[in-house]
């Protein structure tokens, strides 16, 4: 039996990194453009690759929906290599195409020969993007397209199998019945979609989206029937670009925001063990209250300890709650380019683009979860405002407390101060022929103390009984 063949094997590649993302600075965000111009120009001296830079930067402060990158366009490889890079600015977001299709042939033309299966051409042209693009993946995602013309007509399960090996030369840990998304038509040719989304890594933040990066591989296969010209075939593909590349933008950005509020509710669950042992306090201040046991520094601590993990907490919900409205803003944009797609594209069977947005194991369980993650975690937000609040209530009162009793025993002193002098006064006014004698001022100290002490006295008796 023959071994299945292909003619013209090309592949795309779409990837999108982040251009600015929330918070990040001038100095990040000049990285961004940096480690973006590399995956184009990394082969560049420093001089010439600061140059090209330049040119993709002086885009970095404009909003606009598209920019092109490049005043040509398009940055072909030498020949006789048939591929070029295809830089975008869109929106918040760098996209770049990188287009491979082999070596050129002696006439300078696409290279018609025709490549067993077996022959892996796909894994060839991979690795030949991946090595331009030092081996780097998108920040937020990619996607590979697969796509060619087979040589003789072929049943459906035929088709299948074809798209199963080129699926295997993208993909090397790859398991067929568990990616394939779904089957459909574009133009005249059959497509498949496939997702190996890895679940289950065994690292955390940062290092996870690292390895996430590297495992998670959206690939369509798209097979074109023998009778179909090759020029036909590259103008089928070359007009669903723009809308494949819009299309996956949406697709990425979900995924990445998804993922990116799994690293947000872990650190919010730590934040929400660290906060226990004050609410633990909390639950103790009626008792110390009761028993005048508070001490007013000790509230001051835990206070300022309190306002630092509100802030904290506050600012990771607050991260949570934009990566929810990034979910919904992209699946709806989703939704309106794949609708557009449908009307564009009439002849084609593109049910299968629909899974990732009504599927309930993808975009809808992605929506309910953060839903879910916000509402739970919300409380916590409001218990530590609320404890602040009544720590500081606290705070408050034994401070009015201590400046009431301050200023009490201020006013006891001066009664007790002013009436003493007085009476001292008062005596020493007297007639009398004993005024000089040491014992006589003895005597006179003697009965203003205790004048003094009873006026103390009386004072405190009424203060008292007006407070009551």
């Amino acid at each position: 039996m023959m071994s299945d063949r292909i003619i013209y094997p090309s592949l795309d590649l779409f990837l999108y990194d982040l251009k600015d993302g929330l918070g990040q600075d001038e100095a990040r965000i000049s990285q961004n453009s940096q480690n973006f111009a590399r995956k184009v120009y990394g082969d560049l001296d420093d001089n010439s690759f600061g140059q090209k830079h330049a040119q993709i930067q002086q885009y970095v402060n404009i909003d606009a929906a598209s920019i092109e990158l490049l005043e040509t366009r398009f940055q072909k490889f030498e020949p006789p290599l048939d591929g070029y890079y295809y830089p975008l600015q869109l929106g918040d977001t760098y996209a770049l195409q990188v287009n491979y299709s082999g070596k050129l042939d002696a006439n300078g033309k696409p290279n018609d020969d025709e490549r067993d299966i077996d022959d892996k051409p796909f894994l060839n042209l991979k690795q030949e993007i991946t090595r331009r693009i030092s081996q780097q993946t998108g920040t937020i995602g990619q996607t590979w397209l697969v796509w060619g013309k087979l040589t003789e007509q072929k049943t459906d399960a035929e088709i299948k199998n074809i798209a199963q090996s080129c699926y295997s030369q993208i993909v090397s840990n790859h398991k067929w019945e568990k990616d394939l998304i779904g089957k459909g038509s574009l133009g005249d040719g059959t497509v498949f979609e496939l997702w190996n989304c890895p679940e289950d890594l065994a690292v955390t933040g940062k290092e996870f989206w690292n390895k996430f990066g590297q495992e998670n591989q959206h690939v369509l296969v798209w097979l074109f029937p023998t009778e179909l010209s090759p020029e036909q075939m590259r103008q089928q593909v070359r007009t669903v670009y723009q809308d494949l590349m819009r299309l996956w933008q949406y697709r990425h950005k979900v995924v990445w925001a998804y993922y990116q509020s799994r690293s947000q509710k872990s650190l919010l669950k730590k934040e929400y063990i660290e906060i226990q042992p004050s609410i633990l306090q909390a639950s103790q201040l009626p008792k110390l209250v009761e028993t005048d046991s508070l001490k007013l520094s000790q509230l001051q601590k835990t206070l300022t300890t309190n306002l630092i993990n509100l802030s904290d907490y506050s600012i990771v919900l607050n991260r949570l709650d934009i990566l929810r409205s990034t979910i919904e803003v992209n699946l709806e944009n989703y939704k309106f380019r794949f609708a557009e797609m449908e009307t564009k594209y009439p002849d084609s069977d593109l049910t299968f683009l629909k899974k990732f947005n009504e599927s309930e194991i993808h975009a809808k369980k992605y929506q309910q979860q953060l839903a879910v993650d916000y509402s739970s975690f919300s409380p916590g937000l409001t218990l530590l405002q609320n404890l602040n609040s009544t720590i500081q209530g606290i705070i408050d009162l034994e401070q009015t407390k201590s400046d009431r009793n301050l200023n009490t025993t201020i006013a006891l002193a001066g009664v007790g101060l002013a009436t003493s002098q007085i009476a001292s006064a008062v005596i020493l006014a007297q007639p009398n022929d004993y005024k000089h004698h040491l014992g006589f001022r003895v005597e006179v100290f003697s009965w203003s103390l205790g004048i003094g002490a009873v006026a103390t006295l009386l004072t405190l008796i009424v203060l008292r009984f007006l407070r009551r």
